[in-house]
């Protein structure tokens, strides 16, 4: 029996396959990476009344004394933007669980997530109005956040419905030196 060189080529290729299938067999695919494991948030550690004192009283404090200053000069103006990006972000600890008796029952309530949204989305605006220096901006903003804060005051806070507003009966006072 004659081979033809054809015949013979596809022969030995199909022995050469059939040699191989079982190594084939025997190897891994390449394993896809796997995707990154993003680290768990870390868990809020306070009540919310000390993140309401530290870090929404007092930037709101800031901003409403830019709001009642007769005239903001441009540091003046950077203050309104960091007190608004502190209160932006302090609207966000509002909602993360907190360690105070009553605090997850306040979290709860879909009036106290609905103010935490828009005192974090006015201090934004607030924010805005700063990079503008646009005193008419900063007033309406910082006139809607005293509505908010004093809706939920009187809600969940009554017998003391803003603890003065200010910083200075917890905090003392930090002066800008010049």
């Amino acid at each position: 029996m004659t081979m033809t060189m054809a015949r013979a080529a596809r022969l030995a290729i199909a022995i050469a396959l059939a040699a191989a299938l079982p190594l084939a067999a025997c190897t891994k695919a390449p394993e896809k990476a796997a995707a990154p494991v993003a680290p768990a948030p870390l868990a809020l550690k306070t009540t919310l009344l000390e993140v309401m004192r530290a870090s929404v009283e007092i930037p709101a404090d800031g901003i409403w004394a830019a709001q009642s200053a007769e005239k903001l000069e441009d540091a003046d103006w950077l203050l309104v933007e960091q007190d608004a990006l502190d209160l932006a972000n302090g609207a966000t600890l509002m909602t993360l669980p907190a360690t105070g008796k009553d605090d997850a029952m306040r979290q709860a309530n879909a009036d106290y997530a609905g103010w935490a949204a828009d005192i974090q989305k006015t201090a934004l605006e607030l924010r805005d109005a700063a990079k503008a220096k646009d005193v008419m901006k900063l007033g309406a903003a910082a006139d809607h956040i005293t509505e908010t804060c004093q809706a939920c005051h009187d809600k969940y806070r009554p017998q003391v419905p803003s603890d003065g507003v200010a910083r200075y009966p917890f905090y003392p006072a930090r002066e800008r030196k010049k």
